[in-house]
């Protein structure tokens, strides 16, 4: 039977005889490879026509959507805010404001009153001293966020202290426990539990380490923590000799750059506002207290705190040994001063790359600042201009000095009057404005820089008035180039570095360009008699900036803000 099927070129497949002459079915097993491609490539040609708009459809439709049949009515113009708030006028509604507690915060509130408080179970095997579990100020309390293993974690750890006392006669601080069996502090996941808050000796150091470090920047020198007393503290046994301060305080440290705006306000300062805030410990009556030394009394630094403290708490920065000694002294015969709750730890490094990681999450209490700052000012945060403005920064004055000892300009605009000129008449109806920032009051600055649209600056302290501009808002920050590497600032050899982007990428509301450079022609030498190849380009050289390349940054910032 298969044979004869062969002979008459029969087929049973699927049911259906088919017959085909030999030479045809010779044709085919021959060809059946350029037959499949054939087929293929002809598949694929319909496709193509049919999405370029051809066999009779007029758009591409996703398989996944399913289109009405209907003609759809033209798009209308979006409604402006101002248009909003008309329309909800003439209806008699408002637009609803969201509430100033959004974040629901433990407001001012002692741990007592807002946290678990019971007396402690009795039991055969421990007896604890009389009256122990009345919830008094007997004894120390703490809790802390970060590393809660490792004692080198006190650069990330920040704490709040229930009950804890300064002695005005040794100069310390104690933390009071029961003369029942120490309990551990930190549980140290290499040599296992703590129960002192210093440590000697730590991972080979020859020097006391703290439970918490009042500056990212310092070794050691400004590690704070109280000592451990096996005793209640002196408020309950020595109440005629004890003050104590109900309100939250703190000790902070500025311990390095207090004259440099990015670190004194966004790390040294706005740690205070942070850890109130993670801590879930917000006051607004914070005492804040400088530790470890006077509060410095350089001109710049005085100008910043008093510009930005007042944001932070009505409470003006008070020097800590000075202060305790003032509250002593309102009642005779006092020796300690004890508090209710202090806050200690949390300065941590922000703008170096190697510590990008300590902003991530953190954008809300950035914002949360940045808002608090321009309100304490009387500026509405929430304004933004009607009007293009570009801003560009004239950095004339420096703190660094260069290698051989004499003033730099460095990281400046080498090409800034040619630049201005240029982008004054590519864009005549813009206005544009030429600062040098350290010459305007910080109200004048905060105003400015939240009226401008596009801000043109170097990279360093110079530009970080940034988290000020308004929302949409854009910047242009010019970069350096890392020649060599450096392990402090976390950078790589042979690149363009954005000095302050670990910080600044963390402000959503700013959009950041970023003017990148790469070879010895993009810089200028800032050092009389040396060329640019001798020098560091981070320190010592100014940026030739590349018209074309500014311009196509310019355009990109305006076309993102087009309505």
């Amino acid at each position: 039977m298969a044979a004869n099927n062969r002979k008459s070129g029969k087929s049973a497949a699927m049911g259906v005889e088919i017959m085909l002459p030999f030479a045809t079915r010779r044709f085919l097993a021959q060809n059946a490879t350029r037959i499949l491609l054939l087929c293929v490539v002809a598949f694929l040609t319909a496709e193509i026509w049919t999405l370029a708009g051809g066999g009779g459809r007029d758009r591409y439709e996703h398989p996944t959507v399913e289109h009405d049949e209907q003609v759809l009515a033209p798009l209308q113009p979006a409604l402006s805010n101002e248009q909003i708030e008309k329309v909800l006028a003439k209806k008699g509604a408002k637009l609803v404001e969201p509430p100033p507690d959004l974040l629901f915060l433990a407001k001012n509130t002692h741990f007592n009153k807002r946290s678990v408080r019971i007396p402690t179970p009795s039991n055969s095997t421990a007896k604890l001293d009389s009256g122990a579990s009345a919830n008094t100020r007997r004894f120390s309390h703490f809790r802390c966020i970060g590393n809660d293993n490792d004692p080198d974690g006190r650069r990330e750890r920040i704490c709040l202290f229930e009950n804890v006392c300064y002695s005005l006669e040794k100069d310390e601080f104690t933390y009071h426990i029961r003369n029942t069996s120490r309990k551990p502090i930190l549980f140290d996941s290499r040599n296992g539990e703590r129960f002192d808050f210093w440590e000697s000796n730590l991972n080979g150091r020859d020097y006391k380490v703290g439970f918490v470090a009042l500056s990212g920047f310092t070794e050691g020198s400004t590690d704070w923590a109280p000592l451990v007393s096996v005793s209640p503290s002196p408020a309950v046994t020595s109440p005629s000799t004890t003050v104590t301060l109900n309100s939250l305080h703190s000790i902070f440290q500025l311990a390095v750059h207090d004259d440099n705006l990015g670190h004194v306000l966004w790390e040294e300062l706005g740690m205070l506002w942070y850890g109130m805030i993670r801590l879930n410990a917000y006051s607004d009556n914070l005492v804040a207290m400088h530790a470890l030394e006077p509060l410095p009394n350089r001109k710049l630094s005085q100008k910043f705190r008093d510009a930005f403290f007042g944001a932070i708490t009505p409470n003006a920065p008070v020097n800590l040994v000075e202060y305790l000694k003032k509250m002593a002294a309102s009642k005779r015969g006092a020796k300690y001063v004890c508090f209710d709750q202090l806050m200690a730890g949390g300065n941590m490094l922000r703008f170096f790359q190697t510590h990008a990681w300590h902003n991530q999450g953190h954008e809300p209490l950035f914002y949360a600042l940045r808002n608090r700052i321009l309100g304490h000012h009387g500026i509405d945060y929430r304004a933004v201009p009607k009007t293009h403005k570009i801003v560009f920064t004239n950095k004339t004055e420096t703190l660094k000095k260069n290698i051989d000892g004499g003033l730099a300009k460095n990281r400046g605009i080498s090409n800034l009057a040619e630049l201005v000129a240029h982008v004054k008449r590519r864009y005549p109806s813009v206005a544009i404005e030429v600062v040098e920032w350290q010459k305007l009051s910080v109200k004048k600055q905060l105003e400015l820089m939240h009226s401008t649209t596009v801000f043109i600056t170097p990279c360093g302290g110079v530009s970080t008035m940034l988290p000020f501009l308004p929302e949409g808002g854009h910047a242009i920050i010019i970069d350096y180039f890392e020649r060599n590497g450096e392990a402090y600032y976390g950078t790589q050899p042979g690149t363009s570095v954005s000095m302050e982007a670990p910080m600044w990428n963390h402000f959503p509301h700013v959009k950041k360009l970023y003017y990148q450079v790469w070879k010895a022609s993009d810089f200028v030498s800032d050092v009389p008699g040396k060329a640019i190849e001798e020098l560091d380009w981070r320190y010592e050289a100014s940026v030739n900036v590349d018209f074309e390349r500014m311009d196509k940054l310019i355009e990109a910032a305006f076309e993102d803000m087009e309505a």
